[in-house]
């Protein structure tokens, strides 16, 4: 098979991917004068780079003659060829040098153009709330966040065109803006929660199952690794999914009930007192303890408004899981 000498093969020769057969035709062909015009248009194709190798010289952003020039300056003398003209000639050792200086500009633009884009991302915004302390976030589309005691939020000030991003830690409801070519998507450590428009919640505490309930429209949830993605489930309203340790749940949810954290009503069903307890001590910051362990166990079904204090929402506890309780220096004491 012949092998065609064009701009193409020059620029793969100076890039130093050729072939032995290829290297040997190319360097034959460069010995010819008519070969400067091929490297002037090989060199062309690449002149909109920002060469920052040559940063130091005279010229910042160096036209095609003074790359050339810069070039062969640091190459060193040339070789005279043919009666009536100087040419430049590349030997093997000035070939490995044009390789070298490509190479390295290459680089430097690469490290440039990815500085660049990292400066072009959105800084994110993020919201903490403390133990005892809910918030509601409106983002940029107008989707609303309610997020939780003892929970995070990293969301961009301004969406970019293509996507909608935001990272959660904690619980928190949704309220999606629909935007049919604009996923929106929640990450949660591994696991990513992607809607067009819906409301739903999401609950990712550290050693606990995640959990997400859809109270209207549709979710898809995917377990996402460096090395491997693959979809947990798809949800839709009245559907809720617990992953944990790689086991993945799936049940169905009141839709009335995903509404609670919006709604500041939490719903127990089959809870253990303990369970209820970590809950409450989220939600209202304080520090509940058990006299006898045997109590923390007992389980309750049950839904307590929780927009007033804590006193009546451990009033109806008491009175539903038959105990009393009492307050010593700042801690709860159920017994």
């Amino acid at each position: 098979m012949s092998i065609q000498i064009n701009r193409e093969l020059i620029k793969k020769f100076l890039a130093g991917e050729c072939s032995a057969e290829e290297e040997r035709l190319v360097n034959l062909f460069l010995k010819d004068p008519a070969s400067e015009k091929l490297l002037d248009e090989a060199l062309t194709a690449n002149a909109a780079k920002d060469w920052k190798v040559f940063e130091h010289d005279q010229f910042a952003h160096p036209r095609q003659h003074d790359l050339k020039r810069s070039l062969h300056e640091r190459i060193g003398p040339v070789t005279t060829v043919r009666k009536g003209g100087l040419k430049r000639l590349l030997s093997m050792r000035n070939a490995a040098i044009w390789i070298g200086l490509i190479l390295a500009a290459m680089s430097v633009y690469t490290i440039s153009y990815l500085s660049n884009k990292k400066g072009d991302q959105v800084a994110l915004v993020e919201t903490r709330n403390p133990n005892g302390h809910r918030s509601k976030i409106i983002l940029s589309d107008s989707s609303v966040v309610y997020l939780g005691a003892g929970s995070s939020l990293k969301y961009p000030e301004n969406f970019s065109k293509d996507t909608r991003d935001i990272y959660l830690y904690g619980e928190a409801f949704f309220e999606v803006t629909q935007e049919k070519h604009k996923p929106f998507t929640v990450h949660t450590g591994q696991v990513q929660t992607k809607v067009l428009g819906t409301s739903f919640k999401i609950e990712a505490f550290k050693n606990k199952p995640l959990l997400v309930e859809v109270a209207t429209g549709k979710v898809r949830v995917d377990q996402v690794d460096s090395s491997f993605s693959r979809s947990l489930a798809v949800l839709t309203t009245g559907q809720k999914i617990l992953f944990d340790h790689n086991e993945v749940k799936m049940q169905t949810v009141d839709p009335e009930e995903v509404l609670d954290l919006k709604e500041a009503r939490l719903t127990f069903s089959n809870a253990s007192l303990n369970d209820i307890a970590e809950v409450l001590q989220r939600w209202y910051n304080v520090k509940i303890t058990f006299r006898q362990h045997t109590k923390s166990t007992e389980r309750m079904t049950l839904t307590v408004d929780a927009s007033g204090s804590i006193d009546k929402i451990l009033n109806v506890l008491a009175a539903a899981g038959h105990f009393n309780y009492e307050t010593k220096n700042g801690e709860i004491v159920i017994r």
